[in-house]
């Protein structure tokens, strides 16, 4: 029992490693699709010698022993493959710009003047986004307004809501 401890002990640290270097070990133990990365198989190593360890404290056998630690083994890393490969092929939102913000409501920060930039707060997916603010007339400060054409990367024209 004491070998399947001492697998399952190595085991982890495999995985403690993989988890903490896995960017230097993963061009070496990739291959397969992403199906038996540094993780899965610290994973396979370390539930095979638990459940092994465990198998033999119950006293089944060797042969009985090896089948149900292979067994486990293979579940944990085809787990473990599978949800490494979700996370790395995980869809994510693209950054919002400024010609995204088109037809938003915001609230003005700095009075704008007549020929002049204020400043506006404008909620984008959740991030809020000030930027400077023109107007065809002057609004003051705690105004709502609404974002009706961009005039560059950090500067739009809006109007009064």
């Amino acid at each position: 029992m004491t070998i399947y401890l001492l697998v399952g002990f190595i085991g982890l640290g495999l995985l403690f490693v993989s988890l903490i270097a896995g960017e230097f070990l993963d061009g070496i133990l990739d291959f397969g699709g992403g199906w038996f990365s540094g993780a899965a198989i610290a994973a396979f190593v370390s539930a095979f010698g638990f459940c092994a360890a465990l198998a033999e404290s119950s006293d089944l056998g060797t042969p009985a022993t090896l089948a149900l630690g292979i067994a486990a083994g293979a579940l944990v890393a085809g787990l473990t493959g599978w949800l490494t490969r979700m996370l790395k092929n995980g869809a994510t939102d693209e950054t919002p710009r400024t010609t995204d913000v088109l037809g938003y409501d915001g609230v003005v920060v700095s009075s704008i003047p007549d020929s002049g930039f204020g400043v506006v707060s404008i909620s984008v997916g959740g991030h809020l986004t000030r930027l400077n603010a023109r107007a065809l007339e002057p609004i003051e400060s705690g105004s709502r307004v609404t974002v009706v054409g961009v005039l560059s990367p950090t500067a739009v024209s809006v109007a009064r809501l």
